[in-house]
This record gives structure tokens, sequence and C-alpha cells, in this order.
């Protein structure tokens, strides 16, 4: 303990003309001060170890910092693409369900004139009524939701509609079945190939008699054994020969319609056969009272021959 306070006497000499200056100073701290040197040394270092292990660790979280605001500017970036990109696909899913209603409009038109041709009856449609108001401008955002749910209902009301349309078709195309049968049975195509009419319905001079007669039918020339059509669907009933009329055929249409196929070559049918409009039922010839070959084709509507040319709308179509 004696040791720990024993002193050092310093002396210092100015110079001659000044006094000299004694200190005295603690022995102990000539050991405290290099330990104490030594200790701050000691916890410099530590300190600039601690500090470097901390600047690296706070590089390493500014490069992860900036990856991670990298990889978000580019996620950011992806999403707007694929935003811009789902907004694209809207805007045309909804000009296609646009395009699609069209079609439908032009659908049930189609079918409105194809009911029309058949003869069905149509209710009356309401017109719609009429829309107003003031224009208040919306955000792209409520755009885009207004045009989804546009497009979601227009979607939803043509899905209705096709339902709606469904069993409308169903009935037009019975009807259209029905009307293309009563076509079928009515005589509108050309019975020959020839289209030289010899001599027309009505009265006119007999090419035998020269006396003023009624022609009953249209007279086609061509040459012997030209093809001869049945003008329409129907059942024969009469297929003879006879006269005046030569190798003759008699087909019945039905709703009192009747052909009748007069002065033929040869007859390819026969009583109670069903026959096809434009099959082949026989060939042209000059049998009978007739001048030459020919076809005299007569059109009969409830028991009375009637003019022919009218009804002739057509070709007959090849099988």
């Amino acid at each position: 303990m004696k040791r720990i306070h024993e002193r050092v006497k310093f002396v210092l000499i100015p110079d001659a003309n000044k006094p000299v200056r004694h200190f005295t100073v603690p022995k102990v701290l000539f050991f405290a001060i290099p330990i104490l040197i030594l200790m701050l040394a000691l916890c410099s270092a530590i300190f600039i170890i601690f500090n470097s292990g901390h600047a690296s660790q706070v590089k390493l979280l500014q490069r992860q910092l900036a990856l991670s605001e990298t990889n978000y500017e580019d996620m950011l970036q992806s999403r707007e693409e694929q935003i811009a990109v789902l907004e694209s696909d809207l805007a045309s899913l909804s000009q296609q369900a646009a395009e699609v209603e069209d079609r439908m409009t032009e659908i049930a038109e189609l079918e409105s004139e194809l009911k029309n041709i058949a003869g069905i009856e149509e209710p009356d449609i309401p017109l719609s009524d009429g829309q107003g108001g003031e224009e208040f401008v919306v955000s792209a955002a409520e755009t885009d939701a207004n045009l989804a749910t546009a497009t979601k209902q227009s979607f939803s009301e043509m899905t209705s509609m096709m339902e709606a349309m469904k069993p409308s078709l169903e009935s037009t195309k019975e009807a259209l079945i029905g009307y293309q049968r009563l076509l079928d049975m009515t005589p509108s195509i050309w019975p020959a190939d020839s289209r030289r009419v010899t001599s027309t319905f009505g009265v006119r001079r007999d090419p035998i008699s020269g006396r003023s007669a009624v022609h009953s039918g249209l007279d086609l020339g061509g040459n012997r054994g030209d093809p001869i059509y049945a003008a329409a669907d129907g059942v024969v009933t009469l297929s003879e020969r006879g006269y005046p009329q030569g190798n003759n055929i008699l087909i019945d249409h039905g709703r009192g319609m009747e052909t009748r196929y007069l002065h033929l070559n040869r007859r390819l049918v026969e009583i109670g056969d069903t026959v096809k409009k434009g099959q082949l039922i026989g060939e042209l010839g000059n049998t009978g009272r007739s001048t030459g070959p020919h076809l005299h084709y007569e059109v009969i509507v409830n028991g009375e021959h009637v003019d022919p040319m009218p009804y002739i709308k057509e070709d007959r179509k090849e099988p």
C-alpha cells in the first residue's frame, strides 16, 4: 500500500531568468497510463471490428434491398403488362360478344323471313323504350369493370336468347320442312329438256281440223325418245295407251293438283307408283292424235285444266 502512495517529483528548469518549477505526480500513474492506453486501443480495435461487421451486414442489406426493389419493379412491370393484356382481351371479348349478338340478330331476322315464306305468323314485338340522361365521365378502372359486367351480361343475354330461339327454330324447321314438302308436291319444273313451246294453253286453231278449239295444255316440241320428268312428287293414278291421248300418264300430287303427260313414245311408270319431282317417267313421242313428236303437258286443279306456264318456275335439278 505504501508503494501505491509513493510520488515522483519532476523539476522543470526554464530559462535563466525564470524560476525553477517542481511537479509531484503519484507513482501509480506511470502504470495506469499505459494500461489505460492499452485499454483504449483494445476498445478501439473491438469497436472497429464490430463496426466492420455491421458495415458488411449493412452493405448486404443494402444489396438485398436494391435487389428487392429491382424485383418489385420487374414484378410491377409484369403485372402492368398482364393487366394491359387482360384489358385488351376484355375489350376483344366485348367486341366479339357484340359481333355474336349482331349475328344472332341477323339469324333472328333470317328466321323471321323464313317464317314469312313458310306462312308462320309472328307475335308483335314491342319497341324498346327511349333512353337518355346526364353523362358522367368514369375512370379507367370503372370503365373496365363496367365493360366486364356488360360483357358478362351480353353473354348471359345471348345464352338466354339462344335458349329462347331453340324451340322457335325447331318450329321454323318443321314449318320449312312442311313448306319444302309443299314445294315438292307443287308442279314447278319443266317436264322436258326442251324449251321449245309449239302451242300454248287456251283457244287455238286445231292443227288437224283447222277449227277453233280449246287447247287444254302446253305443247313442247322435241325429238322422239327425249326424257319426260314428273313435275312434282305424287302418285301415278293413270298409265295407259288410248286415243286421242296416245301413251299418257296422270299423276296426283295431292291438294287437288294433278299433272298429265300425253303422246308419249314410252311409259316408264305404272299405276300406284310413287314418283319424285324430276324423276324420269317416260319418253317424248308422237302417239295418239298428234302431228309430230312433242309432249302435251297439262296441269289440273280441282278437276279443271289451268295454264301450266305460270307453274313452271325452275329447271329440273340434276340428281
